[in-house]
């Protein structure tokens, strides 16, 4: 462990701007980098505390950014099987580290040289000798090199060159629409991970071939969606759509599993509120299960743009918020405070023409009590506000 390493690894919990001052404490050390490899030491505890060691050496801080979650690795080698895997988009390699868990032979690319520099001296902190890093970018790897693999893995950066956030395929580094066909010369099986905001619809459209699709939530935000891609078309309203909540160690906690062909034939039944509410997790939304998440589970929906179900028996055990509604009022600051007997509660709109920091302002209601409040449309088109408690 050299000095930078050591200095690192003792001051790990240290506030990194405040050792960014300390330079002249320490005039041996380069301390604003080892300011730099603190904060980032503090980032990789929380989302991949498998990493949080000595010796792990951090490149620029956007590499973590982008780096997948532990729990959505340990997931994504759940779905992989075979002997050897190419990550084409390695980055820092917390997804390698764990393709390296399932993978006899694991070759990560990355373009960038103090990345895969980086990179490498992490597989070996790590341990995993299985895993070459390669100094290349995917699309001239592809091209020069003949040797077949079971899988092939992609997370196109989502920065443009000024920076910007991207997510459409085309504006992502490398453009998966454009070397798709290149990857599946290589290998039967491709997994791609795109951003939370690009459509899927979209997205299942775009690269023609999709298998299947996960959107996985953890911590109650759609973290990643995966697309598993290979030669064979699939008609777009057949292919398997599944919702995902992860535990932090990357086991599944609900699943919700549908297809396009199903969301569009089912009978949805709409109606007034009853007892119970339910709040679907982020991943059933995005997914896009809106009528057959009710009707798998015997809900009726509140307003067809309404995205919140009731019924009048609570069920357990789905992949929803649950709460007992305890009052239906018009949108008055008076009507409210008297079902909520304070100034405090938890607001959230659906489908309301207002946004939900200008409807507490109305209310006069400050954040945070046992109370939640809904600003929603009803059937057919009526604003009012629920009050509920959570299950």
């Amino acid at each position: 462990m050299n000095e930078l390493t050591r200095f690192v690894w003792e001051h790990r919990e240290d506030e990194p701007a405040s050792l960014a001052l300390s330079a002249k404490k320490h005039p041996h050390i380069s301390v604003a980098e080892a300011a730099r490899q603190v904060a980032a030491l503090q980032k990789i505890k929380k989302k991949a505390p498998g990493w949080y060691r000595p010796g792990i050496l951090f490149p620029p801080l956007l590499s973590i950014e982008q780096a997948s979650s532990e729990a959505c690795a340990r997931f994504k080698i759940s779905l992989l099987s075979g002997s050897s895997l190419v990550d084409l988009s390695a980055g820092m390699g917390v997804d390698s580290s764990f393709f390296a868990e399932k993978f006899n032979k694991v070759t990560a690319l990355e373009p960038v040289a103090e990345i895969a520099q980086a990179t490498t001296q992490n597989m070996a902190t790590l341990g995993l000798h299985q895993v070459q890093v390669v100094q290349t970018d995917a699309e001239s790897w592809l091209r020069t090199n003949m040797e077949p693999y079971d899988w092939m893995y992609i997370d196109p950066a989502r920065r443009d060159k000024h920076s910007n956030k991207v997510f459409h395929w085309a504006d992502c580094t490398p453009n998966v629409l454009e070397i798709k066909d290149l990857i599946l010369k290589h290998a039967p099986n491709l997994l791609i991970k795109s951003a939370p905001l690009l459509d899927i619809s979209l997205a299942i459209q775009q690269l023609k071939t999709v298998q299947q699709v996960w959107v996985l939530e953890l911590e109650g935000e759609v973290r990643e969606v995966l697309y598993h891609v290979t030669q064979e078309v699939t008609a777009p309203e057949k292919i398997p759509v599944t919702a995902i909540t992860l535990h932090p160690d990357g086991t599944v906690a609900n699943k919700f599993a549908f297809t396009r062909e199903e969301e569009a034939e089912v009978w949805m039944e709409i109606s007034e509120p009853m007892a119970f509410l339910y709040q679907p997790f982020a991943a059933v939304m995005k997914a896009g299960a809106f009528r057959s998440f009710a009707t798998r589970y015997g809900l009726s929906k509140l307003h067809q743009h309404t995205h919140l179900y009731t019924s009048d028996m609570e069920i357990a055990g789905i992949p929803a918020r649950r709460f007992q509604l305890l009052g239906i009022c018009k949108y008055d600051k008076k009507e409210v405070q008297h079902w909520l007997g304070g100034d405090k509660a938890h607001v959230s709109t659906r489908n309301f023409p207002e946004k939900t920091e200008l409807v507490r302002k109305k209310l006069g209601l400050k954040d945070g009590g046992d109370h939640y409040v809904f600003a929603v449309t009803l059937h057919p088109d009526s604003l009012r506000l629920l009050v509920c408690k959570k299950c």
